[in-house]
């Protein structure tokens, strides 16, 4: 024991006690010392450089932010449903269409998957400018996309039996 320093006690239940004993284990210091780096470090933190302690900062602090994190995971949650919405109507949507259209002849299906494919790319450029913004991931979206259309396009991707194979 140091000649200057004084003994502090503190009641833990078990549980505690028995976590604080293997983090020190796991930094391999005894549980005095470690007990006094987290009482210092907590010091530290809850004053904020000042010198007057602040024995609650820590404990207002993370009642803010789980607060904060309700009030974000609401938002998610319901970013969440109605994303699971959208994606039900447009499951709906494809399948109404497909049911309610008429099966192309084998003639015609050169020509149709031209303008499909026309129509589909001036369908897509309008979205894409009603939804354009400056972030990367936009971009990337719009790149990606590109990219599948014009696999699609020289036979990397769907041919154009897929009209058939869809119908």
């Amino acid at each position: 024991m140091r000649n200057n320093a004084r003994e502090v006690s503190c009641y833990l239940s078990i549980e505690e006690a028995a976590h604080f004993r293997e983090a020190a284990s796991a930094n391999k210091i005894s549980l005095s010392r470690y007990l006094r780096h987290c009482l210092l470090d907590y010091e530290r933190l809850s004053t904020n450089g000042n010198r007057e302690p602040n024995g609650f900062a820590l404990v207002e602090m993370e009642q803010r932010l789980a607060r904060s994190i309700e009030v974000q995971s609401g938002r998610v949650n319901s970013l969440y449903h109605e994303l699971h919405v959208l994606l039900a109507m447009l499951d709906r949507l494809a399948f109404v269409s497909l049911v309610h259209l008429p099966e192309i002849p084998a003639k015609l299906r050169e020509s149709a998957l031209t303008a499909g494919t026309r129509l589909y790319n001036n369908w897509r450029h309008a979205v894409m400018e009603l939804t354009e913004t400056d972030s990367p991931t936009a971009q990337q979206t719009e790149e990606r996309a590109d990219r599948r259309h014009d696999q699609q396009e020289n036979g990397d991707g769907i041919d154009s039996d897929s009209i058939h194979a869809a119908g």
